[in-house]
């Protein structure tokens, strides 16, 4: 069964997506390199999930591909890589 977003969970995810999108800039880019671009950390790292859904809903970034994770935590993991999308 899924589970609510607190105040807090939604609050981080809304107030990091500027950060993240102004940040990445025309590159392309995957968690690994969103959890460097954060201002502040999330108390659960399952909210980097919910912020990639949020801007992939919002039409603001588009999956271009998949790479193996960098983070050594991810043990080598797939990840996606995302660009932000252009807007006609």
């Amino acid at each position: 069964m899924p589970t609510q977003l607190s105040l807090l969970d939604r609050a981080w995810v809304n107030e990091q997506a500027p950060v993240v999108l102004a940040r990445v800039g025309g590159c392309e880019f995957s968690t690994d390199d969103v959890h460097g671009l954060v201002t502040e950390q999330p108390a659960n790292l399952k909210l980097y999930g919910v912020l990639f859904a949020k801007l992939k809903a919002e039409k603001r970034i588009e999956r271009v591909g998949y790479r193996p994770s960098q983070r050594p935590e991810a043990n080598g993991r797939v990840v996606a890589v995302w660009r932000v999308r252009r807007t006609p």
